[in-house]
């Protein structure tokens, strides 16, 4: 067992090192853009850009441009059309209760909607147009729940 072994890394040593290229990043249809423009990034700016933007960068991972999105951060977040390996799609799927789950748990979680939509974003195929609309209305939903009342913010709170 040991001679083979030897024999083994005596080969490897031989054997010329070659790095193997990072995949580059698919590029997006016109219609990916438009998803993402319409859909995902609305859904990313009420739920997401809070911790992971311009202000602040948890786990280095901004989600404020279509640009960082795809750059990700300490970890790749995803690969269009590989959706079963996203970090960023298994996090939002976990159960509210778990502790990596995203948003965190005191925050305002995505709704069924949302999520499909950003599943069917990271899988590379086009959001069907009922599943964007209410993807976009729950975000609008989000946007206005976490807007404070024009009456709190009077300064005689009339």
């Amino acid at each position: 067992m040991q001679v083979s072994l030897l024999l083994c890394v005596g080969t490897l040593a031989a054997a010329p090192l070659t790095l193997k290229k990072a995949e580059p990043a698919p590029s997006l249809s016109p219609e990916q853009k438009a998803d993402y423009a319409q859909v995902i990034q609305p859904l990313f700016n009420a739920h997401c850009v809070s911790c992971h933007g311009p202000k602040k960068e948890k786990g280095k991972l901004r989600l404020d441009s279509l640009e960082a999105t795809l750059k990700g951060g300490k970890n790749p977040t995803f690969t269009l059309g590989r959706p079963n390996s996203s970090m960023l799609l298994a996090r939002v799927f976990l159960e509210r209760g778990a502790g990596d789950v995203m948003p965190p748990k005191a925050e305002r979680p995505l709704t069924e909607k949302q999520k499909e939509a950003l599943y069917s974003f990271i899988e590379g195929q086009p959001i069907p147009a009922d599943l964007a609309k209410a993807a976009k209305a729950d975000t609008q939903a989000a946007l206005a729940a976490a807007k404070p009342s024009a009456r709190t913010d009077s300064p005689t709170g009339k």
